[in-house]
């Protein structure tokens, strides 16, 4: 039987620099799926406003038709990056905690639509978006999804005030602050990282 040897000094240090090297690795979020997510809700806000403002369209939220493909293509993505990964760290596991909360919070707003009324969902789907920008940045420790988050509170709370059709506008707005805006930046810096 072969017993272990301590290990030396050098192939400590050797341990502890691949340890946070994976950490890093792990860390380095691309951003794809905040341009992904920040993009089809901008369409489909916009969308939303323009077929209910300008048309006498009958379904004008038909344009939200396209978060359930969108969904599939993110579990997607999601699942083949988690596969490429060595090492999950505590940063995935809790955005991934995260973003399921966030994700069932939404289906439940969802769910009571009808009864609360789509004029109050919309500012609430707004503080959704700002807490989990706003806890990305902070686990990631980048700051302009920090800054992004926090500016969906502000955006909100105008929301509650707003009639339905300028709420479609100012989801627009927070998703450009909180997703569109730091998912470049991430995804500049994951470049600048990757090279």
């Amino acid at each position: 039987m072969e017993t272990e040897r301590p290990m030396t000094e050098k192939e400590s240090f050797l341990v502890i620099h691949q340890m946070i090297t994976a950490t890093k690795k792990g860390i380095n979020e691309d951003g794809y799926l905040y341009l992904l997510w920040g993009w089809l809700v901008l369409f489909a806000s916009l969308g939303h406003y323009i077929l209910m403002t300008f048309t006498d369209f009958k379904y004008p939220f038909i344009t939200w038709m396209s978060m359930p493909v969108a969904g599939v293509i993110a579990g997607i993505y999601f699942s083949s990056r988690s596969k490429k990964r060595r090492v999950r760290t505590y940063v995935d596991e809790f955005m991934s905690y995260l973003w399921g909360g966030f994700l069932i919070s939404i289906m439940v707003m969802l769910l009571v639509m009808p009864k609360v009324g789509m004029d109050k969902v919309y500012p609430v789907l707004i503080l959704f978006y700002g807490i989990g920008t706003f806890a990305s940045g902070g686990a990631l420790r980048f700051r302009p999804l920090i800054i992004g988050g926090a500016l969906n509170w502000p955006v909100a709370l105008v929301a509650f005030f707003a009639p339905f059709p300028q709420q479609l506008l100012l989801l627009g707005l927070a998703v450009i602050c909180s997703y569109i805006v730091p998912g470049y930046l991430l995804r500049a810096n994951f470049k600048r990282q990757n090279v």
